[in-house]
C-alpha cells in the first residue's frame, strides 16, 4: 500500500514538473480583426505609433495599391492612403520598415515579372507617397524576397536607423542570383553596410529584440541563424537549427516572425511543417516549439507577422492563389481555446 501510494506521488510529481518545462508546447490563437481590404500575399507593414500599416501585394493576378492601419488601441482597421505609383510600380515581395516617423516601401517585383530597385516614402501627416530619388535612391541593384528590419537608437520610441538586405535578383545579364550585401539608411541617406557573413540568401525571417535583429533561414540559408548587433553593426553565427536541437523544423522561407516579451515566433511558410510555431530565446540561443496554428486557420506563405503592444498577431498571405484577410493573435503561456476562434 505505502509503494503504491509513493509510485502515485513520483507520477504527480513527474506531471507537474512536465507541466512547468520549456517543453511544454503551450500557446493559444485568438481570431482578430479582419484586414480591411482585399485578402493577399506578398504585401508589406509598417508600424508608426499605434498605427501598423499593411498594403501593396496580390492576389490570383491582381496587384494591389491599397493600404489599411491597424490602431492597437482601438483594435481595428480603417483605410489608409494607397500607394500612388504607376501600375507599373504596384509589386510584391517587397520590403518596408518606418524610420523617423515615416514609413519606407522598396524594392519588390511587379506584375510583368520585372525586379525593382526603387523606394518610397509615406508621410502620415500629410497622408502622402513620394519616390526617393537621387541621392536617397537605394544603392543597391534590384531584388525580391529582400529583408529590412529598424533600431530605436535613441530610445525614444522611434526608429532611427534600418538596415535593408539579401534578397533574390538578376546580376551579370540573365543570370538569377541570391544575394548578402546589406545596406544602412540613416538620416535620408543610404550606405553600404555589406558585413553579413552568412550565405546569399532570399526570402528569410527577420526580427528586433532590443538592440539586435536575427536573420532565420531563408533560401541557401535554410540551418542557419545570424545575429546582428546594431550598437557594434557586428553579426554573429548563432546555433545551427538542426537535427542535433530538436529544432529542424524551423527551417523554412516565407515564414513571419513576432516578438512577445523579448521572445520571437516563427511560423507559417514554406517548410517541413509551417503550421508549427516556433520559439526563440535569444538569452539561450535555443528554439522551443509551442502549439500548432489551430485548424481553423488555414495553411499561408507570404503573409505579415506584427508586433505591437506586446502582442503579435499574424495577417494577410496566400492559400495556394488565395489572398487571405483574416488576422490571429498570439497568446504565448495559454492553454489552447476553441471558443475564442468565433
Amino acid at each position: 500500500m505505502k509503494q503504491g501510494l509513493l509510485l502515485a506521488f513520483f507520477a504527480l510529481s513527474l506531471l507537474i514538473t512536465s507541466c512547468g518545462s520549456d517543453n511544454d508546447k503551450d500557446g493559444n490563437w485568438k481570431k482578430g480583426a479582419d484586414y480591411s481590404g482585399s485578402g493577399r500575399g506578398g504585401a508589406v507593414s509598417f508600424t508608426i505609433g499605434d498605427d501598423v500599416y499593411v498594403g501593396l501585394g496580390y492576389s490570383e493576378g491582381d496587384y494591389f495599391a491599397s493600404f489599411y492601419k491597424y490602431n492597437n488601441a482601438d483594435a481595428n482597421w480603417s483605410q489608409a492612403t494607397g500607394f500612388t505609383g504607376t501600375e507599373e510600380e504596384l509589386r510584391r515581395d517587397a520590403v518596408a520598415f518606418s524610420v523617423n516617423g515615416k514609413g519606407y516601401i522598396g524594392l519588390g517585383v511587379n506584375e510583368d515579372n520585372d525586379r525593382l530597385s526603387d523606394f518610397w516614402e509615406f508621410d502620415p501627416q500629410t497622408k502622402e507617397w513620394s519616390k526617393m530619388e537621387g541621392d536617397k535612391m537605394f544603392p543597391g541593384t534590384a531584388r525580391q524576397g529582400a529583408v529590412a528590419f529598424a533600431f530605436d537608437k535613441n530610445d525614444d520610441g522611434i526608429n532611427d536607423v534600418a538596415y535593408v538586405g539579401t534578397g533574390y535578383g538578376f546580376l551579370d545579364g540573365d543570370d538569377r542570383n541570391n544575394l548578402k550585401d546589406f545596406y544602412k539608411f540613416e538620416n535620408g541617406v543610404w550606405s553600404d553596410n555589406s558585413t553579413y557573413g552568412g550565405s546569399k540568401t532570399t526570402e528569410a525571417t527577420t526580427f528586433v529584440i532590443g538592440k539586435k535583429a536575427y536573420l532565420v533561414s531563408g533560401d541557401n540559408n535554410l540551418d542557419n541563424v545570424w545575429e546582428f548587433n546594431s550598437e557594434t553593426e557586428a553579426w554573429t553565427q548563432m546555433k545551427d537549427i538542426d537535427k542535433d536541437n530538436n529544432a529542424e523544423n524551423v527551417q523554412r522561407t516565407k515564414a513571419v516572425a513576432f516578438v512577445i516579451d523579448g521572445l520571437a515566433y516563427i511560423t507559417t511558410g514554406i517548410g517541413q511543417d509551417s503550421r508549427e510555431v516556433w520559439e526563440y530565446k535569444p538569452s539561450k540561443d535555443d528554439w522551443v516549439e509551442r502549439n500548432d496554428l489551430e485548424n481553423e486557420i488555414f495553411t499561408r506563405v507570404d503573409a505579415i507577422g506584427i508586433s505591437i503592444g506586446g502582442k503579435g498577431f499574424i495577417v494577410t498571405g496566400l492559400s495556394g492563389t488565395i489572398g487571405l484577410s483574416d488576422m490571429w493573435e498570439f497568446e504565448p503561456g495559454v492553454r489552447e481555446d476553441d471558443d475564442d476562434n468565433d
